[in-house]
């Protein structure tokens, strides 16, 4: 059997893990992805980890129903710019999942402080601003099974000072000198997701912590120089995941864009047995179709209409020679 390429593996611990959504950091930007999966895309951003307990944030509203968020953490700072789904209604899993479906992100090192948060982000634009606390802390709920802190404390406060920001060919544009937002401790809680054994009587068996399952992964890859752009389709059953990540480095910064969607497995993945043919219909924000052909030579096509929308780039193919596909199945 092929080896899964290791994101793939970390995205079906993801599924698994679902209830702790509250722990993303800046650049694990996007509350839609499981948790292992977001921590994959941190890693793949070779991004050390952060050496400070805290994470700064704020929110600016922009033409076209976009929100453009400021995160600083450590010494990076984070420009995500996302929008509602275009549905705009949610169906219960889309809930759990979160509304950010698709998020352009522009990664900057800077300066990262309880009291401000600066960063030049090039051509695009530059942030420098400093925190004013209103003296209001708010407190989460407490979280069972954790290793120390077991809830986040949120100091409340006003930025001050400049946020200029311009994407590409200005899809989305900001001006401010004024957001609320605040400043929430610590980085992250270390809480288990488990939930403990249960038994309907002394004599019976333990409820299985985890469903048993035979994932089956479907993967094109796109990689040239300083970009890349990956596709991971992940069914479970009667649910199938699907998620495109597309990185470029612009010299002293980053831009990375994420798209993820679920649906039902029966609508939008059909493969055969011996897995040599799959077509895969994933729904917004992706669009068209893909489809997956392994020869008896070795060989694999992955041809098809498929393409994928972020922010600022609208109909990003995703199929052609230039990918290469795999499908497997099973860890």
């Amino acid at each position: 059997m092929r080896r899964l390429p290791p994101i793939a593996v970390l995205v079906a611990l993801g599924l698994c893990a679902l209830p702790s959504l509250a722990t993303a950091g800046p650049l694990d930007f996007s509350a839609a992805a499981p948790p292992r999966f977001r921590a994959a895309l941190r890693a793949k951003l070779h991004m050390p980890p952060s050496r400070h307990g805290f994470e700064s944030r704020f929110d600016l509203e922009a033409q076209h129903d976009y929100t453009v968020t400021v995160v600083g953490e450590g010494d990076i700072v984070v420009v995500e710019v996302s929008r509602p789904p275009a549905h705009g209604k949610e169906d219960a899993l889309e809930k759990l999942l979160g509304s950010k479906r698709s998020v352009t992100a522009y990664v900057a090192r800077g300066t990262v402080t309880e009291h401000r948060i600066v960063a030049s982000f090039g051509k695009f634009g530059k942030v420098d601003v400093r925190f004013r606390p209103t003296g209001r802390v708010v407190e989460s709920g407490q979280r069972r099974g954790c290793r120390g802190t077991d809830h986040f404390t949120s100091q409340l406060g006003v930025f001050v000072g400049g946020v200029r920001f311009s994407g590409e060919e200005r899809y989305v544009a900001v001006r401010s000198h004024r957001a609320r937002g605040r400043i929430r401790s610590p980085l992250r809680l270390h809480c288990s997701s488990r939930h403990p054994r249960s038994f309907s009587s002394s004599r019976a068996r333990p409820v299985r912590e985890q469903p048993s399952f035979t994932p089956t992964f479907l993967t094109a890859t796109w990689r040239h120089a300083v970009s890349s752009l990956e596709l991971i389709t992940f069914r479970i059953g009667k649910t199938t995941l699907f998620a495109a990540v597309n990185e470029e480095s612009l010299g002293s910064m980053a831009r990375m864009r994420f798209a993820l969607a679920t649906a039902p497995s029966k609508k939008t993945v059909a493969f055969n047995e011996a897995l040599t043919e799959a077509t895969i219909t994933p729904p917004e924000p992706f669009h068209g179709k893909g489809t997956y052909r392994a020869a008896s030579d070795g060989t694999t096509t992955w041809t098809g209409s498929l393409s994928v929308s972020f922010p600022g780039a609208p109909r990003l193919p995703l199929t052609g020679e230039a990918f290469k596909a795999a499908l497997v199945t099973g860890f």
